[in-house]
């Protein structure tokens, strides 16, 4: 059977990268049209270059009469030292100003600042508390480890440094953090002079992230940006995130459109020189963003389904190869269901699937029924032998639900995930295949949970994590527990508590203020907290650091005892 699909024997063009990484060749060679693949200082207009081509992230330099403005500061201290060599290689005026583009790249500020004490740190006014729950664009603060979790998958963390499963994209690196807090937020519309020079700032649009700052410069006709990328927008990410509304990430690009730019610097994207160049960029990137969401609405109304949506949102032929909509971070047929699911919910349509079967249950009938464990595992792998990734993948995933351990299982697996990563064109959907094809052969462990570290929790207020800590609570252990339980952060100077009822947890920010007295009281610094949040103490020490002055030791360990704690042992995702 002829397939089209690349996931089902489709040709796909292979490459090799000097790294060694075997990936998708047009992906490859349709990003380097569009992001810096080597150093570069590009000059885009007087007195503004951008600093490009280091890993996959972009610094835009401003030289103003009063000193230098750096957009953007890295993904750790280490990216802000390399930046600020290059710097100083075109200036050795006082950096007076950094501005965040967004949440994501803040971690190289302290070093580049650490001669000027009062130098402004312009952000959008979400950025500071979007950096305590780590910076992954959480719906829910809870979920924020699981999501740190995701990204390290995605952003190839697990994949060695040279040969075959080299990273093809970007690679998330870990070191030291020097991120600094905003000190001025600025609003949409907000104009002010940052050392001598003009600028106007926009937030209410955003792209990836809801603290996207976009800024413009008058005088020369530059925006500053992190909303024109250098690949299609991805709507959504597997690593999950707030919802991404593409109407949003729309507007952003018309607020740039509508300001005219001479010039283009952005946080990934090569920049843009030229009014004309531009504005076709930008149209392009505007009607692809259109274009997805309106075909998937008008498949809505057609009664197509989120898994045939799949297939059925395609980009009009006139922008299948502008390199701004090369699916190299994303792909699009994973937004029509993200989209429909927004839209309309999980259901359907259906009503077959309203109550369908446990997954496992599923697994277990249809192995059943395609002769046994043997039949399936040979089905598998003759799809694998004649290319039909896609299909052995789904065979295989049955027998793996059911038996997790089984080696022959988690071998073919694993070769599926393989190829599954060779052909996309996706880098970061690269990532995933190739973390988990890895795992799956034992070469690397990928824990299911990741908590930032203390020093980055430490940032928000305790009640943020005291709060969050509700949802680990299991009913089975506290099914006749009614305690109001009061914690004091020593050196916050703050008391919170916990009303525990039965298997349900609320949070209290005055434990005074329930009509239930405290049964147990904790004192503890909030480092002594943070760690045994985040896992990296246990509560025999969490305990031992803790005063106790109302209650007993006993007590308060059989009141903690009935929170999930997740070891290091078991937080592994295979």
């Amino acid at each position: 059977m002829t397939s089209n699909n690349i996931y089902m024997g489709a040709a796909v063009r292979l490459t090799t990268l000097a790294n060694g990484a075997v990936t998708n060749a047009a992906s490859a060679e349709k990003l380097a049209k569009s992001a810096y693949d080597v150093p570069v200082r590009h000059q885009v207009a007087p007195g503004v270059t951008a600093l490009g081509g280091h890993g996959f992230l972009n610094l835009t330099l401003v030289e103003g009469p009063e000193g230098l403005v750096v957009f953007d500061t890295g993904e750790r201290l280490e990216d802000g030292e390399f930046f600020l060599r290059e710097i100083r290689a075109i200036s050795d005026k006082p950096i007076v100003a950094v501005i965040y583009s967004h949440s994501h790249y803040v971690f190289g500020t302290s070093v580049m600042l650490a001669d000027t004490s009062d130098a402004l740190i312009i952000g959008h006014p979400l950025v500071n508390v979007n950096i305590t729950n780590g910076g992954s664009g959480n719906l829910y603060g809870e979920t924020a480890p699981l999501q740190s979790s995701r990204t390290m998958q995605q952003f190839n963390y697990f994949a060695p440094e040279s040969g075959p499963h080299a990273p093809a994209g970007a690679k998330i690196n870990f070191g030291r953090s020097g991120f600094m807090p905003v000190n001025t937020p600025v609003q949409d519309g907000q104009r002010m002079h940052v050392a001598g020079v003009e600028m106007q700032f926009f937030t209410r649009h955003g792209s990836d992230t809801d603290d996207c700052l976009t800024v413009y410069l008058p005088e020369t006709g530059v925006v500053m940006n992190n909303i024109l990328w250098p690949f299609l927008p991805n709507i959504y990410t597997l690593r999950g995130a707030k919802f991404r509304d593409p109407r949003e990430w729309r507007n952003a690009l018309m607020v740039i459109r509508d300001l005219k730019p001479n010039a283009i610097t952005g946080t990934h994207a090569r920049s843009i020189v030229g009014a004309a160049a531009c504005r076709q960029t930008l149209d392009d990137v505007i009607d692809g963003l259109n274009a997805i969401l309106d075909q998937t609405l008008r498949g809505i109304l057609l009664g197509v389904g989120p898994d045939d949506l799949r297939s059925f949102v395609q980009l009009p032929a006139h922008l299948q190869n502008v390199p701004c909509l090369a699916e190299i971070y994303g792909e699009i047929s994973h937004f029509g269901p993200y989209l429909y699911n927004h839209a309309l919910g999980w259901f359907d349509g259906d009503a077959a699937t309203i109550n369908p079967l446990p997954p496992l249950e599923q697994a277990e009938r249809l192995v059943e029924a395609m002769g046994g464990r043997d039949a399936v595992l040979a089905r598998a792998q003759a799809a694998f032998d004649t290319h039909e990734w896609a299909w052995a993948g789904q065979l295989v995933n049955y027998l793996f639900r059911i038996a997790p351990a089984d080696a022959a299982v988690r071998a073919l697996k694993a070769d599926v995930l393989e190829q599954h990563g060779r052909v996309t064109p996706g880098h970061t959907i690269r990532g995933w295949y190739i973390a988990q094809a890895r795992a799956l052969r034992g070469e690397v462990r990928i824990p299911r949970m990741q908590f930032a570290n203390t020093r980055l929790l430490s940032l928000a207020a305790p009640a943020e994590s005291l709060a969050q800590y509700r949802i680990r609570i299991d009913p089975t252990r506290c099914a006749d527990m009614d305690w109001v339980v009061a914690i004091r952060i020593t050196d916050r100077a703050v008391r919170h508590g916990w009303h525990l009822r039965r298997g349900v947890v609320e949070f209290l920010p005055d434990p005074d203020a329930d009509e239930r007295q405290p049964k147990i009281e904790l004192a503890t610094d909030y480092d002594n907290w943070l760690r045994f949040f985040s896992c990296k103490r246990d509560l025999a020490d969490f305990l031992g650091a803790c005063l106790i002055p109302q209650g007993s030791l006993a007590e308060a360990t059989a009141f903690f005892a009935a929170f999930d704690y997740y070891a290091a042992s078991d937080n592994i995702l295979i």
